[in-house]
């Protein structure tokens, strides 16, 4: 193989016959999935359209290393394609062990993932590493790589720990949890306690790390203060296929309006603030008001505290979904009117992007990065976070004025096409690996600082 330095020619040029072996710390399977789970439809992630699009370009080898429920580090690839996958065992390894830390909010042996992250890096010798996010352990193995890194921003656990309990009281998430939650150790309350030690270890990892990607205003404001000795690349996400192939193109229905919103049942995702905006908007709007929420079970702890905290007694038109295949999401989507994103901290959410693609009209709460997704009144509607009254009212503009709403849409559409062309996307990100690259050869020791 071409050294790596060698990617740059002696006329400054790119030489883009370079091969590279890169290395993924990421928080699933992506397309390893099919190997190890028979619903690998379900809940996909976007990584694995990041996947796709760097198997399409013969320079990339390379291999994904996850958390599973593995006892050792084991690889696999798979027939159709060339990537290595690598399994990291949850640790400690014992399941008692970590029922027992479960229960007092105790994360695992952070340490042990990391020297399992080292152990992978040693064997594939990679010419960069990038971990997806800082909410996991696996870049605490940064010192010991010898190798350039790079972080892909996903959400922030600092900051999300202040907006837990936004729209839900400590009381309320500790009055929804059926006892058994709470003697095994799956409350919210527990899940809290736990985040302060992601938070103390995200710290950690920002004090460590020299590179970041990320793509909105919120996230490079958080590493120009968390990391202030890093460098910021931009970089956007790469969409699922199915969300290329349809568009939105929805006529009326002067009898029933279909709202869609899309989320996991995390404590700051605004579903409260969702069934609120549900009772109002069907005290006002004249057609009926039927609202999908997909990617929450209804008998979840998450929906269960989100109805006795507001009081919400349930309606067959307010219907939680639980997961869905990205296909089945994309027919859920184009087959809505309103796509509303109701949340009170975000970076950047697929689900919103993935509607903005497909020309779904959206309202969303303008929080964390958002904003620099969706522009206010010309590709959707912002409102302030934990207002159901200005939610409500949002998503009534856009039923009482469909053309509006259509226009919405398409300038989503056309925004959204743009900033997830995958060609460009991949190429960004080589190009990004190899400015982090050439600096390490004429800088070593920024490696490991």
């Amino acid at each position: 193989m071409e050294s790596i330095a060698s990617m740059t020619t002696s006329t400054g040029k790119k030489d883009n016959r370079c091969k590279i072996r890169v290395l993924w710390f990421a928080t699933s399977p992506s397309l390893g999935r099919v190997h190890l789970d028979k619903d690998a439809t379900l809940g996909t992630s976007w990584i694995e359209a990041l996947e796709r699009l760097c198997l399409k370009d013969s320079r990339i080898e390379l291999a994904i290393a996850f958390t599973w429920k593995s006892t050792s580090i084991d690889s696999f690839v798979l027939d159709s394609h060339r990537t290595r996958y690598y399994t990291i065992p949850r640790r400690p390894k014992n399941k008692w062990t970590r029922a027992l830390r479960r229960v007092l909010s105790l994360p695992e042996h952070s340490q042990d993932v990391a020297d399992d992250c080292v152990r992978i890096a040693h064997e594939f010798k990679p010419d960069i590493v990038t971990f997806f996010g800082t909410e996991t352990p696996y870049p605490l193995s940064i010192p010991q790589l010898h190798c350039p890194h790079l972080i892909w921003f996903q959400g922030n656990l600092t900051v999300y720990q202040k907006k837990w309990h936004v729209g839900i009281s400590p009381i309320q998430s500790l009055l929804g949890a059926s006892f058994k939650d709470l003697v095994v150790g799956h409350s919210y309350q527990h899940y809290y306690q736990l985040y302060r030690h992601y938070v103390a270890r995200e710290k950690k990892i920002f004090a460590l790390s020299q590179n970041f990607l990320g793509r909105t205003d919120w996230d490079r404001r958080l590493v120009s203060m968390m990391a202030p000795h890093a460098q910021y690349f931009h970089g956007e996400e790469a969409m699922r296929p199915a969300f290329f192939t349809k568009a939105w193109n929805k006529g009326r229905d002067e009898h029933k309006v279909t709202l869609v919103s899309t989320f996991r049942d995390s404590l700051y995702k605004g579903l409260e603030t969702a069934m609120e905006a549900f009772v109002l908007l069907n005290q006002v709007a004249s057609p009926i008001v039927k609202w999908k929420i997909i990617g929450v079970a209804s008998d979840s702890s998450y929906a269960r505290t989100c109805r006795k905290s507001v009081g919400f007694k349930g309606d067959e038109n307010f219907q939680l979904l639980g997961l869905k295949s990205a296909e089945e999401l994309a027919t859920e989507l184009i087959d809505a009117d309103i796509f509303v994103h109701p949340s009170h901290i975000d970076n950047s959410p697929n689900s919103l992007c993935e509607a903005m693609l497909l020309g779904v009209p959206c309202v969303s709460t303008n929080v964390g990065g958002i904003p620099s997704l969706l522009k206010n009144g010309i590709d959707g509607l912002l409102v302030q976070d934990g207002d159901p009254f200005a939610l409500a009212g949002s998503i009534l503009d856009l039923i009482n004025n469909p053309t509006y709403a259509r226009q919405l849409g398409q300038g989503a559409r056309e925004r959204s096409l743009q900033r997830h062309d995958g060609d460009e996307i991949k190429d960004n990100l080589l190009d990004i690996y190899h400015q982090i690259i050439t600096q390490s050869v004429h800088n070593p020791e920024q490696d490991n600082s």
